[in-house]
């Protein structure tokens, strides 16, 4: 149950580490509204070659950069 719980953890953590990075590399701009998100894009978006690439970076960014 514990290996469960780890594994949906860090497939959550990946997901929200890829929407993060593709918001702050501004990946997802909406292309009419240059000032809005495009929420579809957040869904399919890639912004690293690699899951584990988000997890190390989340796991070893635990507060917001300055």
């Amino acid at each position: 149950m514990l290996a469960l719980l780890l594994a949906w953890f860090g497939a959550a953590l990946v997901n929200a580490e890829n929407q993060r990075n593709a918001l702050m590399t501004k990946q997802c701009q909406d292309r009419v509204f240059k000032e809005e998100v495009d929420k579809t894009c957040l869904l399919t978006v890639r912004s690293r070659e690699h899951w584990w690439q988000h997890l190390t970076y989340a796991l070893g960014h635990l507060s917001p950069e300055k």
